[in-house]
């Protein structure tokens, strides 16, 4: 280019003086060698809220191995018949590609991008404490996934490459679960009182920008990591569930976290489920089916397609492949279109799960009410939200024994965990944590090896993801660390709050 403009210039009758032209040539040279030298893709000159829109995506949409290979059939609601179904047998994947992709991309892409929202509005011309409590709640959702699925992370130090942590140091799952659930009771104070003007407008993607519903979602998130704790940290737990009480929850589906997408031939638009339906050949599970039949539950023929002879039903989740190849494929249940239609909203906190969250708090007298109010109430909001009718939903709760809180404590806790299993559908990831935590539904250990794969974990369920193995390579020292103090990187070795079944 710095070649042809002299060109130009001649042709024009235009002649510079030599002085002027070496002049300029070196400067064009300068330019040249600083875009050659500048990362195309630095971050640092957008503003902050193209990357918290961008985040926030990447966070609600991701539909990735977490959902689609392990968490649909680790929850018992989906069965595979490909490759995938390795997960369902209980393998584990440290030779292949697939923990590493789940790690990294937590950290390289929604992670990156909030961590960099976070630190721009903390400080400097573009500090906004607004934007900056908004940004750790959803930093709080993704974080919340990962350290979940794998116990121990970089967390304090985690996705700050930019900042020069290359070698990010692992973090108790203790000590992120209080800083979690500080850093949402900070949200909510700032939000309640909050300017809407100084938030997201026509930037925010899940509220437009309404800033008591992210108070809302920040109280109620924080109630759910408060629950996932009660049975490791009993006391703690309990402080943290009585403040969340003198604060509004979300109530209805108009605050449920998530994306609302639609029908749409633009892949922006529509549900990321869609699109992995078409390579995807599930079966529904027959753990899953089982249940509903048996209860009556109008959200069966919601759910779950008939077979070709017209009935309900689920494929057996674990069977060997000796034993799997006894059946067609085709003569069980596919899922419905409901649950991978273009235009279903992807959400990853309903108002259904804030109610029986509620429910379980007032059973064992952490909180104050009803519980079985509470209960019929996450019953009513979860099938309101796939559209059941009225009529339906109260024919449902008046007869159907399922449907009213009965007998001891503990069976209480069975029926408002296994209502929580079914309303976490599609969020399988949520689902299957939520049966570690709980224990509910039961999933039995897989005993017999003719029939069942018994996998890496001797036929129990698995406890979390294997780290990346790129992992061990770049950041080895501090992987260590990690895994003396958690224990063995193996699938089933449980997470720090995973103890009510061990």
């Amino acid at each position: 280019m710095i070649l042809i403009q002299p060109i130009k210039f001649m042709k024009r009758g235009i002649f510079l003086p030599a002085a002027l032209f070496v002049s300029i040539l070196l400067s064009g040279c300068n330019e040249s060698l600083v875009e050659m030298n500048t990362d195309p893709l630095r971050l640092s000159g957008l503003p902050d809220e193209y990357l918290f829109t961008t985040a926030v995506r990447l966070t609600v949409g991701d539909v990735s191995n977490y959902d689609t290979r392990f968490g649909c059939q680790y929850a018992h609601v989906y069965v595979e018949n490909s490759e995938n179904r390795a997960a369902d047998a209980y393998k584990d994947f440290h030779t292949q590609d697939v923990y590493k992709d789940m790690f990294a991309q937590a950290y390289l892409n929604p992670l990156r991008y909030i961590i960099k929202v976070i630190s721009m509005t903390s400080e400097g011309e573009t500090k906004n404490p607004v934007r900056n409590a908004i940004a750790k709640i959803v930093a709080v959702v993704e974080f919340s996934r990962v350290t979940d699925c794998f116990g121990d992370i970089p967390y304090f130090e985690g996705a700050r490459g930019m900042n020069n942590i290359l070698y990010p140091k692992y973090d108790k799952q203790e000590l992120i679960y209080q800083d979690m659930m500080d850093q949402l009771k900070s949200a909510v104070e700032i939000l309640k009182t909050a300017d809407p003007e100084m938030a997201y407008e026509g930037a925010d993607p899940i509220y437009g920008n309404h800033l008591t519903k992210w108070a809302d979602f920040a109280n109620s998130m924080r109630l759910r990591l408060a629950m996932r704790t009660r049975f490791v940290d009993p006391a703690g737990s309990a402080a943290v569930i009585a403040e969340c009480m003198n604060e509004p929850f979300i109530e209805d589906n108009d605050g449920n976290f998530g994306i609302k997408y639609q029908e749409s031939e633009i892949p922006e638009l529509y549900n990321p489920w869609n699109d992995v339906r078409k390579h995807q050949n599930w079966k529904m599970s027959d753990k899953f089916v089982e249940w509903l039949k048996g209860s009556n539950d109008p959200r069966l023929r919601i759910f779950v397609d008939t077979t070709k002879t017209g009935e309900y039903k689920g494929f057996i989740n674990g069977l060997t492949d000796q034993e799997q190849s006894k059946y067609q494929w085709e003569d069980f249940s596919n899922p419905k279109p409901a649950l991978y239609a273009k235009d279903m909203s992807q959400n990853m906190m309903c108002a259904s799960e804030v109610w029986f969250l509620r429910a379980e708090a007032a059973l064992f007298g952490l909180a104050p009410g009803d519980a079985n109010q509470m209960y019929q109430e996450g019953i009513r909001r979860n099938m309101l939200l796939w559209k059941v009718p009225a009529e339906e939903i109260a024919e449902f709760i008046s007869t159907e024994p399922e449907a009213t809180l009965n007998g001891s404590d503990e069976n209480k806790f069975r029926q408002i965990s296994t209502q929580m299993w079914i309303a976490f559908t599609p969020n399988f990831t949520e689902a299957w944590s939520n049966i570690r935590r709980t224990g509910y539904p039961v999933i039995p250990q897989r005993t017999d090896p003719d029939v069942y794969s018994l996998g890496v974990t001797n036929g129990v369920l698995p406890a979390r993801f294997k780290y990346s193995s790129s992992e061990y390579r770049t950041n080895r020292a501090n992987l260590d660390v990690a895994i003396d103090q958690q224990g063995p990187d193996l699938i089933d070795t449980p997470v720090w709050w995973d103890v009510r079944n061990k």
